[in-house]
């Protein structure tokens, strides 16, 4: 093993086991009279539920890596052991799972000491635990989550060696949109291997909105893999030092879209036209379509840094339609606020127009968690000045 790697590595092995230390330490008041092993981690679930998921993640990580090492070199790295099984090695778990402790214990046990451990410990996690939720809660929101079709595409983009820094920023702000087990990987191996900083930076954060705990490395521990002089050169020197600002304005999604791989790869199996005031209502929705393997087009999730409506410009149309040209289908919300919306209006004809399946979905029945599509056969949306409705709309929020 590398000496850098298996310095990360080992560095990580002993944060996990001082973190548990740590945490045994304070359930071991609140465990039953005659407590077995898996009573001490089920404790520990119960009272660090994120941070042994993070340990889970870990384990699945490294796995993942050895596998990838055993197939393309006959051997593995890592070994990492399961969460189960490294706790074992900790050292106030073998203190107090000896007999003599547990006898120690029994003995001097008392219910109602128990009880008052208890609340205590519960009243100082519960608010912390909360507060990941939270903070995961509206990671999850900026979201969806599932895996698109085109991620394996996607990704091979990304890793071409002729893949410029910039193109690898915007590919990058086009997986944040995304949250599933294999995205996840992929940013967890960012972290560890990608040597531009300002790229394992945005990784590195993204992880964190999500409580997965990522080590950062330092630039001077970044290996190059490369026999290349001139390349080696350039991937020391200069990639790791380059920066690129993304323009936050219609006009340049539009220029990505026309010109962009990444753009051009995209598909979605819903458009979902709404009004943004029913935004509670149709996360939900798009919740359930995730759950069905379904990815859907919601503007301030997909194109949140470009379609702003004080930004509306003739590329923001543009745009819309682009998105409507990628989508199978489309999934009408119907509420008051969206039947009164010159926007769901534009998009309803121009799908219309596409001659592609139409849906809808009343906002109601969405509260009640009844999630059953229905074919749009209501005629009343179609105007064939929509699109001149759309852009007097957007003048007067400009103005």
């Amino acid at each position: 093993m590398p000496g850098v790697t298996k310095h990360i590595y080992n560095h990580e092995i002993r944060d996990i086991m001082t973190m548990w230390n740590h945490q045994i330490k304070s359930i071991q008041l609140v465990l039953p009279k005659y407590y077995t092993e898996d009573d001490i981690v089920s404790t520990l679930k119960h009272y660090y539920p994120h941070e042994w998921n993070s340990v889970e993640f870990k384990y699945s990580y490294y796995q993942t890596k050895d596998n990838y090492l055993n197939n393309r070199f006959g051997k593995i790295r890592f070994c990492m052991k399961k969460p189960e099984i490294l706790i074992l090695n900790v050292s106030i778990y073998k203190k107090i799972v000896l007999p003599e402790y547990r006898k120690v214990y029994s003995d001097n046990y008392s219910e109602k000491e128990r009880a008052f451990a208890e609340e205590k410990l519960w009243a100082k996690r519960k608010p912390k635990i909360g507060k990941i939720d939270q903070k995961i809660q509206k990671a999850l929101i900026k979201t969806q989550q599932v895996t698109p079709s085109f991620i394996d595409q996607l990704l091979g983009l990304y890793e071409r060696k002729n893949t410029s820094q910039k193109e690898r920023l915007y590919i990058l702000l086009e997986l944040k949109k995304y949250y599933s087990p294999k995205i996840v990987q992929f940013f967890f191996k960012l972290n560890d291997t990608e040597l531009n900083k300002q790229l394992r930076e945005e990784t590195f954060h993204h992880l964190q909105s999500f409580n997965y705990q990522p080590r950062a490395r330092r630039q001077k521990y970044m290996q190059v893999h490369t026999k290349n002089a001139r390349r080696k050169k350039f991937l020391k020197d200069v990639y790791p030092y380059q920066t690129y600002t993304i323009p936050q304005n219609p006009n340049e999604l539009e220029y990505r879209i026309e010109n962009s791989k990444d753009q051009k790869l995209k598909e979605f199996d819903y458009f979902i036209s709404h009004s943004s005031y029913d935004s509670v209502s149709v996360q939900e929705l798009i919740r359930a379509e995730n759950q069905q393997g379904k990815n859907v087009f919601c503007d301030w999730i997909n194109d949140v840094d470009y379609l702003k409506r004080h930004l509306l410009c003739s590329a923001t149309l543009k745009v819309i339609e682009k998105r409507l040209e990628q989508s199978k289908a489309l999934i009408f919300v119907s509420s008051e606020n969206s039947r009164n919306s010159i926007w769901c209006k534009y998009e309803l004809n121009y799908f219309r127009e596409l001659n592609k399946p139409m849906y809808t979905i009343r906002i109601e029945d969405i509260g009640s968690n009844i999630f059953d599509l229905k074919l749009l056969e209501s005629s009343s949306y179609i105007d064939s000045a929509y699109k001149n409705l759309a852009l007097l709309e957007g003048s007067r929020v400009i103005t």
